[in-house]
């Protein structure tokens, strides 16, 4: 019995942690999804070829610069595509008592 009692204690905190993760990130997702399309924005404007030319010449000095890759911001999008696209399948089949 002890055990029992111990393991879904274990189970309801395991949940609540998980469950105030999720909403920490909610709470983020506005701001993110903001920054994602100020990027996309950025990505291939007359700024982001200016600022891709000027970092392949050296005119300014090699930093950390993935935002200047195609690949980067590509792959990111994907990604956002991919992760959006499970969620809204696992909404669903919760919507649907499947899980």
């Amino acid at each position: 019995m002890i055990n029992r009692i111990k393991e879904n204690e274990e189970k309801l905190d395991n949940i609540n942690n998980f469950l105030e993760e999720l909403t920490n990130i909610l709470e983020k997702y506005p701001k993110i999804k903001k920054e994602l399309k100020d990027l996309n924005k950025y990505y291939g404007s007359k700024k982001w070829f200016n600022d891709l030319n000027n970092y392949e010449k050296g005119s300014i000095p090699k930093i950390k610069a993935g935002v200047l890759s195609e690949d980067g911001i590509w792959n990111t999008n994907e990604k956002w595509n991919e992760v959006i696209s499970d969620l809204s399948k696992l909404i669903e089949k919760e919507n649907n008592n499947e899980l």
